[in-house]
């Protein structure tokens, strides 16, 4: 008995699992790579998505930068203009001794009052833009600096009225003025 030689061809043969019936294994292989494309599909959206929303934000991000940073400028013209009208004639007028030898008191009020209403329209319009800047919150050191610019301008404002109203206060003897104004990144005082 001559067994018959096996010969083999160049076809590929796929078998059908044997847990599947062979009439199920094609619809299964398909249904298994269409669900493979909504994952796929689901993947690239969710990353477009993501890239536009970085996109976004470091574009709202450049413009809070660009209006902090306007801010700190307007802050420092108005201090600018608050020390040399205010700071200056402060600085010039001593108390002069009496014969008696106390301190004359000086009326810094009819002096400064006057020049303070001249700078405060210029320090409340920094004020106002300041406290008009909207920084995101997930914008940490952006909105700790406009917390601090909006802190200090609140803060001159205050004071330039106080002295345009009264004219007694020193403007640079108010610490808490000038710990917000170091908080800034204005100088001097």
């Amino acid at each position: 008995m001559d067994a018959e030689p096996e010969l083999l061809v160049d076809e590929p043969v796929r078998l059908p699992r044997e847990d599947v019936p062979a009439a199920e294994a094609p619809s299964r292989v398909r249904a298994r790579h269409g669900r493979s494309w909504w994952w796929v599909l689901a993947l690239v959206l969710v990353l477009v998505v993501g890239a536009g929303a970085a996109v976004v934000d470091a574009r709202t991000r450049s413009h809070e930068t660009s209006r902090v940073a306007g801010c700190e400028s307007r802050l420092r013209v108005a201090t600018g203009y608050v020390e040399r009208r205010l700071g200056l004639m402060n600085n010039y007028l001593e108390p002069s001794v009496t014969t008696t030898g106390r301190v004359q008191e000086l009326h810094l009020a009819d002096l400064m009052s006057t020049r303070a209403h001249w700078v405060l329209p210029r320090v409340q319009r920094a004020d106002r833009f300041c406290r008009g800047i909207s920084v995101r919150p997930w914008h940490f050191s952006l909105a700790s600096r406009q917390s601090a610019s909006t802190a200090y301008s609140a803060a001159l404002v205050t004071l330039v009225q106080l002295v345009a109203a009264q004219g007694h206060v020193p403007f640079r003897a108010d610490a808490t003025l000038q710990r917000l104004r170091h908080q800034v990144g204005i100088g001097g005082g």
